[in-house]
């Protein structure tokens, strides 16, 4: 799921998300976007919410938890569909699948945040123009939407609704040039803080996926990521976006390591992944389902991949610019 609940957050008291409120009209939207990144760290809630993409809307209930050390405590639970539960305790996730009576462990970065602002904030005003918006009720808790429109027709806009005292965003969208919702987020239920329970976090599968000696997937397990020099680059990056990582993938039964890069405009991630031709690409080499796009080509005796909650156009200029340099092509 691309709903930022990999977010990393620390235990604040409901009395003290609602007592000694400050006056947040001086605000600035900048300041409002910095404060909103900082709530990934600062804010323990649990509620329902339903996310919108494209033509699906699925609900949720979630519960996260932090302890003062940092250490990330996180449960996930389908409301609509078939049944899942996601368990998180810091990168170790574990989903729960009963109709396929299947657990899937994995690790999982927390580098998915609601907003991943640049070191510089010059470089998003560069590319977005960021306004305060109207102050709005989501969920019983008051709250500030801050819009975020881009310059130019390469990146989606984006509106968050942070609660006023801690910031969390309660309501978000994404939207495209025509101003239509392609994305959205929100909470319909929320309670902010509350002492750490292991009770909340615990899957209520877990024991009949013990009794019932369900099928326990680790192969995620086996993935190993190492930073390095992949030998591509991109020869025509849309303005404003930079490099966030570059590693090599290590997959037990390939013989060869991937590249996997990283890019990103402060609010947009863009992930490019190269293997090898093993096959004739499919007739459709672009698919979009909401916000999302991704497109392959082939490069040589290679496959470039690249995909992101942005428009075609964008992912389809990052693909078609990647190119290999000197061992790259071996």
């Amino acid at each position: 799921m691309r709903y930022w609940l990999a977010v990393s957050a620390a235990v604040v008291t409901g009395a003290a998300a609602h007592a000694g409120a400050q006056d947040t009209s001086a605000i600035s939207a900048l300041d409002w976007l910095k404060k909103i990144a900082d709530s990934s760290r600062t804010v323990s809630y649990s509620g329902t919410f339903a996310y919108q993409h494209g033509n699906r809307v699925e609900t949720s209930r979630v519960v996260h938890y932090v302890n003062q050390a940092g250490g990330v405590f996180e449960k996930l639970e389908t409301l609509d569909g078939p049944p899942r539960e996601v368990v998180r305790a810091n990168d170790h996730v574990t989903a729960y699948l009963p109709d396929a009576r299947m657990v899937l462990v994995e690790r999982r970065s927390t580098r998915h945040l609601p907003i991943m602002l640049p070191d510089k904030l010059s470089d998003l005003t560069a590319q977005y123009d960021v306004n305060k918006l109207a102050v709005d009720r989501v969920g019983g808790f008051q709250c500030q939407w801050i819009g975020v429109t881009p310059k130019d027709t390469l990146r989606y806009g984006r509106k968050f609704c942070a609660e006023l005292q801690s910031g969390l965003p309660l309501r978000s969208q994404v939207y495209n040039e025509r101003s239509e919702v392609l994305e959205s987020f929100g909470f319909s239920q929320l309670s902010l803080g509350g002492k750490f329970s292991k009770d909340q976090v615990t899957s209520k599968y877990e024991g009949r996926a013990v009794a019932q000696r369900w099928r326990v997937d680790r192969s995620a397990l086996d993935v190993v990521e190492q930073a390095a020099d992949t030998g591509w680059s991109v020869n025509n990056l849309p303005a404003g976006f930079r490099k966030l990582m570059e590693v090599k993938r290590t997959i037990v039964g390939r013989p060869v390591a991937m590249p996997h890069l990283v890019y990103s405009d402060g609010l947009t991630a863009i992930s490019v992944f190269i293997e090898p031709k093993l096959r004739v690409l499919g007739a459709k080499p672009l698919i979009g389902q909401g916000a999302v796009h991704i497109y392959k080509r082939t490069s040589g005796e290679f496959v470039v991949t690249v995909l992101g909650e942005a428009p075609a156009a964008t992912v389809m200029q990052i693909a078609n610019s990647m190119e290999a340099r000197g061992s790259a092509q071996k």
